[in-house]
């Protein structure tokens, strides 16, 4: 069986900044699927069309994707649009080199008939390049099956945590999935009943819990004051309740004993007046912290060294951070939601995601030694072994079935 990736959202985020969950699952599978050998085929759809690259193309977009290579000058043709610095066509230009093919938007299905290679698996894991002429062209590829990933349903069960038009979009997606697709990848159980039940019929759904890309601390000293919290700062992941707790706790105790939130993530959407608030907030910079998107060794450097992580979150599909948390010996403050406890197991601390009177006492007990604490070091962290394991036992069955 050979496979595609679809590594469209990774070249998308070349020099954009720190990877976001999404994005690092679409790397994972680029750098298991690395090890796979020369058979290995990626597609990418990029700003001209689509581009057919092997394993030499993927190591170049890995490296591009994490940094440690930098995408140099954009070709002729998009010095001459005027987008020369426009890092999505200067990344294309370094790709282009390695590709085995390429072609217009229309002409996809005649580059996917020159794959020579018997059954091939199209995989997407990334949500990028889920449009009709994409899985149309793959549908009528006689030999190819379609493997698609869905990370969790927040679109439709929480559209008001969303951008705005996502749903929608993210509803007329759902259905192309549906129609093509052979096999679905959910990375919980949470996300495979809330799909089972939004589709009530389908593809075929398998659960594969995602893995970790953490490395063991530097140093496992703790900062009783130093509290982290991780994700993007949008609506769903109710860091307005954080900033009413570290209000509460100054009312409560003395500045000198006042501990530190330190909040890592980039600004998403609807988030102006928590953005205002956050801003202008009296605690900024003496024990609120806003770091942006921080490079993954600040960011376990930061938590590895914090007393906890604080995730309040009112909406998952999977919850990573506090598995990161855990892999890095820092104990996890959670909202108590089905999915985490999937995940997590009694290896956390629970609480309610809208009382934040408990979220203020729980971290003064915290602070003061007495809060009783989780068994994280029990916690079974999910390994991307197991989910490969998992997920091309599956990618087989469904090759079998051509």
């Amino acid at each position: 069986m050979t496979i595609c990736l679809d590594v469209t959202r990774l070249l998308s985020r070349v020099g954009r900044g720190a990877m976001t969950g999404v994005d690092r699952v679409e790397a994972a599978y680029l750098r298991h699927y690395l090890m796979s050998g020369p058979g290995l085929r990626l597609l990418c759809r990029t700003t001209r069309g689509y581009l057919l690259l092997g394993p030499d193309g993927g190591a170049q977009l890995l490296a591009l994707a994490e940094g440690r290579a930098k995408p140099g000058r954009a070709d002729l043709i998009s010095r001459l649009l005027g987008r020369g610095n426009n890092l999505r066509h200067r990344a294309e230009a370094a790709l282009r080199p390695f590709a085995l093919g390429r072609c217009t938007r229309r002409s996809l299905p005649r580059l996917l008939r020159s794959l020579k290679a018997g059954p091939t698996t199209y995989l997407n894991v990334g949500l990028s390049n889920l449009g009709a002429r994409t899985l149309a062209a793959w549908g009528a590829h006689p030999q190819a099956r379609i493997a698609v990933m869905i990370h969790d349903l927040i679109p439709i069960t929480h559209p008001a945590f969303a951008a705005p038009g996502q749903p929608a979009r993210f509803a007329d997606m759902l259905d192309r999935v549906r129609t093509y697709a052979d096999l679905i990848i959910c990375n919980s159980h949470d996300t495979a009943a809330a799909l089972g039940d939004h589709w009530n019929g389908g593809p075929p759904l398998i659960t594969a819990h995602l893995g970790l890309d953490v490395a063991p601390p530097a140093s496992t000293v703790k900062d009783p004051r130093l509290f982290v919290a991780i994700g993007t700062i949008e609506p769903r992941k109710n860091h307005a309740l954080l900033l009413d707790v570290w209000e509460m706790l100054a009312r409560d105790l003395p500045e000198s004993e006042m501990p530190a939130l330190h909040i890592i993530g980039h600004r998403g959407w609807r988030i102006d007046a928590l953005a205002a608030r956050l801003q202008a907030h009296p605690l900024r910079g003496t024990a609120i912290f806003e770091h942006g998107a921080l490079d993954d060794r600040d960011a376990a450097d930061l938590l590895s060294k914090a007393n906890a992580l604080l995730f309040p979150t009112l909406a998952e599909g999977f919850g990573l951070p506090p598995l990161e948390a855990a892999a890095l010996g820092t104990m996890a403050i959670c909202s108590d939601l089905p999915v985490i406890r999937e995940v997590f197991g009694d290896c956390a601390v629970y609480l309610q995601p809208d009382d934040a009177y408990s979220w203020a006492e729980t971290i003064k007990q915290a602070i003061d030694g007495k809060l009783p604490l989780p068994a994280s070091a029990k916690a079974r962290l999910p390994s991307w072994q197991r989910h490969f394991e998992t997920v091309e036992a599956a990618l087989l069955n469904t090759a079998g079935r051509t």
